[in-house]
């Protein structure tokens, strides 16, 4: 049996995976009951006004249940990182900290990350301001956060032993762990083992066969 990651199961959003054509006629037709229902929006007596508002309001909704879940998803990845990487060297800790900067922490999703455990200790999305609190870190994820001194960022990681996690798109995969990267709400991923062998990470074997490429330099 091909290995997978964790997936929790939930019940799935109709404005996500309903098709576009089945989905739009049916809620525009909704909507235009509820706007003629508002008093501010008596002047809209015009059917093609109404449909107007309603596609505006629709579509704003569908992109942001798409943004929800892709943050879901990037949240879900991440925890399988964490769990199927070893940190041999490093003391455990009274909790596990996923941390990223304030750049990319909208794209983490608290309540997926923080209703699991790791090693028997609850998990939190930590917010950072500055490289200096990356000691604090079990794992980091870096999207679109730009190093100021990517080097000395790159010898905390090792020196604390921090999992990192870098989006393809990011300058920083030189000096990442793990590089993910996106398409269509798909990820694939990529190990670098030298880096992680320098920082102490050890990643299961379940990992490395779920990896599109293994990186040895």
């Amino acid at each position: 049996m091909k290995a997978s990651l964790y997936r929790r199961t939930q019940q799935l959003s109709l404005m996500i995976f309903l098709p576009y054509h089945v989905i739009q006629p049916l809620q525009i037709l909704q909507c235009g009951r509820w706007v003629n229902s508002l008093s501010f929006f008596k002047t809209l007596t015009h059917p093609l006004r109404v449909i107007a508002v309603c596609y505006l309001i629709i579509t704003a909704n569908t992109g942001w249940a798409a943004s929800q879940d892709m943050r879901e998803i990037t949240s879900e990845l991440i925890y399988n990182f964490a769990l199927l990487s070893q940190t041999p060297n490093r003391i455990i800790q009274e909790a596990y900290n996923v941390c990223a900067f304030e750049e990319d922490i909208v794209h983490l999703q608290a309540a997926t990350l923080e209703s699991q455990k790791i090693q028997n200790v609850p998990v939190f999305l930590v917010p950072l301001k500055a490289t200096t609190d990356v000691k604090r870190c079990n794992l980091l994820y870096i999207q679109a956060y730009v190093p100021q001194k990517p080097i000395e960022l790159q010898q905390s990681i090792q020196k604390d032993v921090v999992l990192t996690v870098v989006h393809a798109t990011n300058k920083f995969t030189e000096h990442g762990h793990v590089v993910i990267s996106a398409q269509d709400k798909r990820y694939q991923f990529d190990l670098r083992i030298q880096p992680a062998k320098q920082a102490g990470i050890v990643f299961d074997a379940r990992l490395l066969k779920l990896a599109t490429n293994i990186i040895n330099d």
